[in-house]
């Protein structure tokens, strides 16, 4: 299996807000994210999905979520003993940018853009004569990627905040959370790693205007 700048992005929304199952019997790869404002980009998905990997995977609204999911054992082989991606319960705690990927920027800045797609926000503040100063914010409860991704953004030459713990208030797991602050951050995220998800991508561009 080939890894590409598809797969490499592919790689990311499963970081970001995706899971994988694996036992003798049973190999899914899975994505969720809010049936609303991410329609648009779950299409995007889909059609990354059936163009690298060859499965059809139809959207499917679930639980107020939109989700999409693919049984296939050489994809799960792949994404686990190619490229090391942990799969069950201990995901989201110890997920990592893949080496393979994390050496290489323009497999990077996909695998980052899917991370932000799925799991980031791009919101603004109101500061003193600045009515919207606009943020990209990503969170993890994975603290190796929480500093390997700001690692990465930082060798790019883009200004990223200390990252910083918090309780969760839905789960009893720490997170770790850091932010690209300010209109010159969004614009060079724009031009340099971009977005897929056609809300986040809307916002950022009102909030440059």
């Amino acid at each position: 299996m080939i890894l590409n700048e598809n797969v490499a992005e592919l790689v990311g929304a499963l970081i970001g807000d995706g899971y994988i199952y694996r036992n003798k019997r049973k190999y899914q790869i899975g994505f969720v994210g809010h049936q609303v404002t991410d329609k648009d980009y779950f299409e995007h998905l889909r059609k990354l999905i059936k163009k690298e990997w060859n499965k059809e995977a139809k959207p499917v609204m679930r639980e107020r979520a939109i989700r999409i999911v693919i049984n296939s054992k050489s994809t799960v082989d792949f994404l686990v003993n190619d490229l090391g991606i942990p799969h069950g319960k201990i995901k989201s705690k110890t997920v990592v940018v893949p080496e393979q990927i994390k050496a290489d920027w323009e497999l990077a800045k996909h695998t980052i853009r899917g991370i932000v797609d799925t799991d980031g926000s791009v919101f603004a503040v109101r500061k003193p004569r600045v009515e919207k100063y606009p943020s990209i914010e990503i969170t993890t409860i994975s603290k190796k990627l929480a500093e390997q991704t700001r690692s990465i953004l930082l060798e790019r030459g883009f200004r990223v905040a200390k990252i910083w713990e918090f309780e969760s208030k839905i789960s009893e797991n720490i997170g770790y959370r850091f932010g690209l602050n300010g209109k010159e951050n969004l614009r060079k995220w724009i031009e340099e790693i971009g977005f897929s998800n056609p809300y986040k991508l809307q916002r950022a561009k009102d909030y440059l205007n």
